[in-house]
């Protein structure tokens, strides 16, 4: 029984081992809520913002590629816009609906809307979106 969980505490060290640990807070309802995030490491800019309504914790990579954890007030504001009709979202098991593309630069976008909640990146390349997607998927998993 020991060995097994020694074995897990390694591989959930290694898992995560290329990202770095943050939080996304916020106030909902008169109360303070946080949720954990993975951010993959490498990034040149980190920034926090309580603007109208929006808490926003961002993540600036070099190259120009973007992660971002949200929580927004108001649900009809969208902090990536998609084409509807070329953007069919997938529904996800814990809740909540994932865009996921290209853009015209072979770039890739995401981004995870449950409810409130935001989780998504922008120009990433196609050697770090592994990278990414781990991210946006383990801070859906938060909060399920």
């Amino acid at each position: 029984m020991l060995v097994l969980f020694l074995s897990i505490g390694f591989v959930s060290c290694f898992l995560v081992k290329d990202y770095k640990r943050k939080e996304l807070t916020y106030v909902q309802n008169g109360q303070s809520q946080t949720v954990s995030i993975l951010v993959p490491k490498g990034y040149v800019k980190e920034e926090a913002k309580d603007t109208a309504g929006i808490y926003l914790h961002s993540f600036q990579y070099p190259g120009g590629a973007t992660l971002y954890a949200a929580y927004l007030t108001d649900t009809a504001y969208e902090l990536q816009s998609f084409n509807k009709s070329l953007h069919q979202p997938l529904e996800l098991p814990q809740g909540g609906l994932v865009y996921k593309g290209q853009d015209s630069t072979d770039l890739f976008y995401r981004e995870i809307r449950q409810s409130h909640l935001r989780f998504g990146y922008r120009s990433v390349s196609s050697a770090n979106e592994v990278f990414f997607d781990s991210a946006t998927n383990y801070a859906a998993w938060q909060k399920q």
